[in-house]
Order: C-alpha cells, then structure tokens, then sequence
C-alpha cells in the first residue's frame, strides 16, 4: 500500500533537518482519514528524535501544498464520524504546533481549508506568489473549525471573519500583508528562500530554539504577567546547559 507522507532526513553540522511531504497528487494533496494517521505518526516519530533541528512541511508537486481535507470522504460522515475525523485532523495540527522544534510551511500552491489550517500550525509560513489561501468550508456546508481558531490572534478578528463567513481566497500577496506569510518569495526562489529560514535558524543555539517555541506557545494560552513570569523561568532554565556560555564566549572571541 503506498504511503501519502514521505520523511527525508538530511545531516546538517548543526543538526538534521526532517522534510515531510504530502504525496497524494491527484486530489492536490487532500487530506483524507489515511493521510491524516500518516502525519500523526510522523509528527509522533518526529518529537521522539532529539537529534532534529527543524521540519519542513509541504505538498508534492507544482499544484498544492495541502488542498484541504478530502471531499468525497466527508461526504460519508455522520455527527460521530464526523467528530472523530475533525478530532485526528486536530490532533495533527497540535502536534505540529508543539513539536519541540521549528516547523516551517513550504506553500508551492492552494493551502485551502485543513491545508491552511495545518499551514497556520507551523511556526512560520514561506509561501511562493502563486501560492493561494482559503478557508471554503461553508461553501460545502460545514464550518472552519479546529485550528482555524488560531486565525484571529494571527491575521486579526475581522480578517478571520471575512475569510471564513465568505469562503473567498487570498492570493499569496494578500496572505503575506495580512501577517499569515512569514516569507513571500517568486515561485521559482522557494527552496531558497526556505534555506535561507533553515540557515537563520541552524546558527541559533538548539537548546535555546526549542525553550524559545516552548515560550512561544506558553505566551499565547497565558495572560501577559504569567507571560512575563514565564520568560523570566525560561531564561533561567537556559543556563541549566552549557549552550549560553559556549555561544556568548565565541561571540566575544570574534569581538576580540
């Protein structure tokens, strides 16, 4: 049986970089019930290796990053099915937004419904101009739900709303004002504008990166003083290694 979720690791000097990539090209990459146990084991095998930098999340071919979850199954659902598909799908999403380390979306075309929903899990979006975004559900008769919910604190209340309540989408242009995209680049410059991400990314402390996303997700489900408080825990833990010490004394080594 083939898979739909294809991992290359790739050996870097600071660390191996995991690129996972969603192969099921004739239906532009959609996400059905296989597809989505595919990524959460993925994601699960991924968070057991301490020796990963960063993942680079993306959609096989030319056509589409993710194109949504698959139609024709949902179609099939009823209100128990129907939980249990957005629960997985959800699952998912929330193991991107936790893994310890940074996920960047690789966007090389439409990222609709469950595909921009997964795009807004990861810490960072680098999206070519041909890319397209959308949340389209009520123009099939449910509602964007799950992770959706995290489009309010990223493209604002009002921005959300439009898009959900209209279904319409966004070219990569309007993403990328709107806050969504992180790194807009011409589509012929998207694997090096996503190495460009990875290179900024390697050069910073590992251990430091991954207390960094920790705190990242700690500031959005925590009002500002436990926020604060937070931070202050985390920069204290930063020296529980030798990371901060090491990395300062090159730094000063190359003031001298």
């Amino acid at each position: 049986m083939a898979n739909f979720v294809e991992t290359e690791i790739e050996n870097r000097d600071f660390g191996k970089i995991a690129r996972v990539t969603v192969n099921n090209q004739r239906k532009l990459n959609t996400l059905n019930s296989t597809v989505i146990s595919e990524l959460d084991a993925t994601f699960d095998q991924l968070g057991k290796q301490p020796d990963i930098a960063a993942v680079i999340l993306t959609g096989a071919g030319e056509k589409a990053f993710v194109g949504g979850a698959d139609i024709g199954e949902m179609a099939t659902l009823n209100p128990e099915t129907a939980r249990t598909f957005i629960t997985n799908m959800h699952h998912v999403c929330q193991k991107v937004r936790f893994l310890q380390v940074p996920v960047i979306a690789r966007v090389n075309g439409y990222s609709l419904g469950a595909g921009m929903e997964l795009a807004a899990s990861c810490d960072m979006i680098v999206a070519c101009k041909k890319a397209v975004f959308g949340m389209p559900e009520v123009r099939i008769g449910v509602p964007s739900v799950i992770d959706a919910a995290l489009l309010p604190s990223i493209i604002g209340v009002n921005r959300a709303r439009d898009l959900v309540l209209t279904g319409r989408t966004w070219t990569a242009q309007e993403a990328y004002e709107a806050g969504l995209v992180q790194r807009l680049c011409e589509n012929d410059k998207l694997d090096s504008e996503v190495e460009t991400v990875l290179e900024e990314i390697l050069i910073s402390g590992r251990e430091a990166i991954k207390i960094q996303k920790q705190l990242c997700n700690d500031w959005e489900n925590s009002p500002l003083a436990t926020g604060i408080q937070l931070g202050i825990d985390a920069f204290s833990n930063a020296f529980t290694t030798n990371e901060p010490q090491t990395m300062m004394q090159q730094f000063l080594n190359r003031e001298r």
